[in-house]
Parts: C-alpha cells; structure tokens; sequence
C-alpha cells in the first residue's frame, strides 16, 4: 500500500474497526477460555471443546466450498477481462491496480445484471477480484469507470477483505448497528482512494451520481452540487434510521464528502 492511502481513511473506519476486533477477540477469547478451563476441571467437558472445534471446522470448510462455488459460476457465465477479452477495459483496470499499490492484479468480470449499475469487491479462495455490471461499463466517460474501478480496488488495497479479520470479528457482528457503522466507513474511504488518482474530482462525483441515477442517457448532463444539495431535504429523524440500517451511506452524502474532501487543488494536493 503507499503510504499516502493511510492518510485517505475515513477516521471512523480505525474506530469502529478497532472495536470489531476488539469485541470479538474478547468474545473468542471468553468461550475458547472458559471451554478450555472446563475441561481442565472436568476432564468429561473435551467433547464440547471437540464439538465447537468441529463447528468452526464445517463452517469453515463451508465457507471454503461456497467460494469455489462461486468462482466457478463466474468462471462459467460471466466474461472475463484480459489482454484478449475487452483489452482496453483490462488496460483501465490493471492501471488503476497498479497506481494504488496493489502487486497482483485482481481477477475482473464483468456481468448481466438485468440493467444495475453496481460493482463489488470479493476475496475467493484466498484470490482477490472485482466484479463489474454490463450496465456500469456503458458509461461513456472513462474517468468515472476509472472511479468506480479504483473504488473496488481499494476494498483490497485497504485490507477490507482480509479472511482472518473477518473470521475473527463475526462475535462482534451481532452488536446492533456496529458493523454496518464500520462498513459505512468503509465506503467513504474507499472513495477518497479512488478520487485521488482522478485528474478531475468532477469525475468522481459524476460517477457516484451516476450510480445513484442509472441512466446513461443523462450521465453527461448531471449537477452534483444541485444532487448534494438535496442532502438538506433529507428527513432527521427520517433520514437517521434510513442510515443506521444501511451498510453504504446515502449517495448524497458520499456526494457531499467527495466534493468537500476535493474542494480546491491545494486541499488535493494536502490530502493525496
């Protein structure tokens, strides 16, 4: 990772993921403690230390078998990008992988989503990949597809995907609200990876716009501070609950940020 993407993170994303791991290291600790104390007193508890082991083994060697799965549905029914399949999107992607740090280049597809533009990041058998709508690759301005992409990326770059973390963090999953607060933060640093390797900040903002709007048709002629503006027209107490549920933040507000982030060159330049 270079070092300068550090620097991007939402400051939430160290709270609210510190408390993750911290929760859920003490939640391991307690039951494989506890379990293990059992069983040194009552050497007729091993087999409720041997049951549990045998529940994290099949949920794992599940999650291992649902990953292959996957991969190969994708591998099967989705294209491939590559040097001889859509060149120049491949090109696209490889650049962005490369100017944010990552040493291997993601596994990319793109796939028929009955006209959704969206995008996602996964980690699949210890393989990282990005996976891309058909309706999000007919933008026509290939600096937002350049956004959307390096936004993706850096779910990796950002170790947000790290299997261990993940594993380790699920007791603290059933906090209300907390992992959906982490997840959001997420988002908003992911776009400030993205950004700052855009010439344009407007590009960026575009993107997001887009997304929230869908219509290729109006891509070019979308206002983000009239969309930003309808921030003041969301509902308080509304608008709160809306958030709080919600594993991404609204669009307008990621509007918001991105453009206040980016304001002036200078602030770029302090930022990146």
């Amino acid at each position: 990772m270079r070092p300068e993407i550090r620097k991007l993170r939402h400051p939430n994303e160290g709270l609210y993921g510190g408390m993750l791991t911290t929760i859920g290291s003490l939640v391991w600790v307690v039951v494989l403690g506890g379990i293990f104390l059992a069983t040194m007193a009552k050497p007729q508890m091993l087999h409720h230390l041997l049951i549990l082991l045998v529940y994290v083994g099949v949920g794992a060697l599940f999650a291992w078998i649902g990953a292959a799965l996957y991969r190969a549905y994708a591998m099967g029914n989705m294209v491939l990008l590559s040097e001889r399949q859509f060149p120049e999107l491949y090109a696209i992607h490889c650049e962005m992988a490369r100017v944010l740090g990552l040493d291997e280049v993601p596994t990319a597809f793109i796939h028929n989503a009955s006209g959704v533009m969206n995008a996602f990041a996964v980690r699949l058998l210890r393989g990282r990949y990005v996976f891309l709508t058909s309706a999000l690759v007919e933008v026509e301005e290939d600096a937002q597809l350049r956004f959307v992409i390096g936004h993706e990326i850096a779910h990796h770059v950002l170790g947000h995907l790290n299997g261990f973390k993940h594993w380790l963090r699920i007791p603290a999953y059933f906090v209300p609200f907390l992992y959906r607060a982490y997840s959001r933060a997420r988002e908003y640093s992911c776009d400030a990876v993205a950004a700052s390797v855009l010439p344009d900040i407007r590009d960026g903002l575009g993107a997001l716009q887009m997304l929230a709007c869908g219509a290729k048709r109006l891509n070019g002629a979308m206002h983000s501070d009239a969309f930003a503006a309808q921030e003041q027209m969301v509902p308080g107490m509304a608008g709160f609950f809306v958030e709080i549920f919600s594993t991404h933040p609204r669009m307008t507000r990621r509007v918001a940020r991105l453009g206040a982030l980016y304001a002036s060159p200078a602030n770029r330049n302090e930022v990146v």
